[in-house]
């Protein structure tokens, strides 16, 4: 069957929430490269050799690494008060207009006349660090832009597409903590984040993202250093910011230090935790699902992403969702970089109906639980 002609479970009748999407993989690489031209940004060779670059498919990756390895460019590119205003336009507008396609043109347009799902409410993360022009540095130099100005020019263009879109869209931005950052640049998000929280209410969570390889916390001093910054950026209690983590994606991160990291950081979702699922199947451990299950964590989990970097199949994923029902554990569905990949939320639901081993009554508990676990605020009446 042909996955412009699955059968569809009937979407939520006010659109669908998606949870994680990456701003560095949601503008489509055409206007990367254009940005980029136009920018006089190095390193992108001609229009075909950049999209063999940027496109991120199972024929060029195999890992994680892999799979971040062009983030420094596209990152370099949306880089600047300006293209950073610009990116989160694109982001949006793409995920309003094609989220819910499940045909997609050369350029990853949209060419579905008619959409079986539409995403109206959309969590963009990112780190403002890597936006300053000195993503390369990893946060060893301040970089060419201010990290106020970057956040700034986020949060208005976040603020302006409430008004562009006549309160169809709303959008969250989380600010992500970085595993290959040095600790005085996580040191410096903390902080900003904070300050601008407070003003901008379109600033809903913080998240910790990189390569486990390079930062796993097994080490307790350093969970409890990244504690201290989530604490300081989140705040704790009442107003707090949502908290998500990365953490489980690959094998750097084993079952102890997967349970450490929970503990130490309390989010309340957890991207990729696919170490408690490999344990459980490896060994018959399941303390990693039973802490999920038992602070009502819930599980963001991204198919196609988590296939192409090898961390679970896509013919697996019905496996993983069936042994997360069977410990009551919330998941939710989303596209992770959704324009690298060439691919939209439409399209991942339907290749798991039919390669995936995914029941549709699964796909309407993602629905439900993206809606009742976002950290967006309740959507807004419509007069």
């Amino acid at each position: 069957m042909r996955l412009d002609q699955v059968v569809f479970p009937p979407a939520p009748p006010g659109g669908v929430t998606e949870q994680h999407v990456h701003l560095g993989g949601s503008v489509p690489i055409y206007r990367l490269w254009e940005m980029g031209q136009i920018r006089g940004i190095r390193g992108l060779g001609s229009y075909e050799q950049f999209v063999r670059l940027a496109h991120r498919r199972p024929d060029t990756v195999t890992s994680l690494d892999d799979y971040l390895r062009v983030f420094d460019l596209v990152e370099a590119i949306q880089s600047g008060p300006e293209s950073v205003r610009e990116s989160i336009h694109v982001a949006v507008s793409g995920a309003y207009r094609t989220a819910g396609m499940r045909q997609l043109g050369p350029g990853g347009e949209g060419a579905d006349p008619e959409p079986p799902l539409a995403v109206r409410r959309l969590e963009l993360r990112l780190c403002p660090l890597k936006r300053t022009g000195a993503p390369f540095l990893r946060g060893e130099h301040a970089g060419l832009y201010d990290v106020d100005r970057i956040i700034l020019a986020c949060c208005q263009a976040a603020a302006e597409t409430e008004l562009i879109y006549r309160g169809e869209m709303q959008v969250g931005l989380i600010f992500c903590f970085g595993r290959d950052l040095t600790w005085e640049a996580n040191a410096v998000l903390a902080t900003k984040t904070r300050r601008w929280a407070a003003v901008y209410r379109n600033i809903i969570g913080v998240d910790l993202a990189g390569s486990e390889r390079q930062r796993s916390l097994a080490d307790a001093d350093e969970r409890a250093r990244m504690r201290e910054l989530f604490e300081e950026a989140a705040g704790t209690g009442p107003g707090s910011l949502g908290r998500t983590i990365h953490c489980g994606e690959t094998p750097w991160v084993d079952l102890p230090t997967f349970i450490a990291t929970i503990d130490a950081l309390a989010p309340h979702r957890v991207a990729h935790p696919l170490t408690a699922a490999h344990a459980y199947w490896q060994d018959g451990d399941d303390r990693g699902l039973r802490l999920l299950a038992d602070r009502g964590i819930v599980c963001e989990l991204c198919p196609w992403s988590n296939h192409l970097t090898g961390a679970l199949p896509i013919e697996r994923t019905g496996a993983l969702l069936s042994l997360l029902d069977a410990y009551h554990i919330g998941y939710t569905l989303s596209t992770d970089s959704p324009a690298l990949q060439k691919t939209s939320l439409a399209l991942e639901i339907a290749l798991l109906l039919t390669r995936g081993g995914v029941q549709p009554e699964q796909i309407d508990r993602a629905f439900a639980t993206a809606e009742a676990s976002t950290f967006l605020p309740p959507r807004p009446a419509r007069g």
